[in-house]
């Protein structure tokens, strides 16, 4: 066997197919990224406030403080964001699910 027919060979044991066996690859899943530009914004919030706190304050105990109530602020800003998530997405679904049935012919006038 080449090495082109092991690269081959390997990548189709290795990548799995999506579900619906159309070639394409399963997506990686951040759980980020699942909420869109505002989870990325929350992540980087996250990520750069005590970078830009330990430059703002020179104190070191407002410092620590500070970058303290910035992670506990943005954790409840995602768990905010989350909850906004899944109530849009369960009304959508009541919808959809109101829409299909009004759309059902209705059994009892045969």
């Amino acid at each position: 066997m080449g090495f082109a027919e092991n690269v081959a060979q390997g990548r189709e044991k290795h990548y799995s197919r999506g579900t619906h066996g159309d070639g394409h690859r399963h997506a990686f899943h951040h759980s980020r990224t699942a909420l869109g530009a505002a989870g990325h914004f929350l992540h980087l919030a996250t990520v750069g406030a005590p970078l830009i706190i330990g430059e703002l304050v020179t104190d070191v105990d407002k410092r620590w403080r500070y970058t303290k109530l910035a992670t506990f602020g943005v954790a409840v800003a995602s768990e905010a964001v989350w909850t906004f998530k899944i109530a849009h997405d369960r009304k959508k679904e009541r919808e959809l699910r109101e829409e299909l049935q009004d759309s059902r012919p209705c059994e009892n006038s045969l």
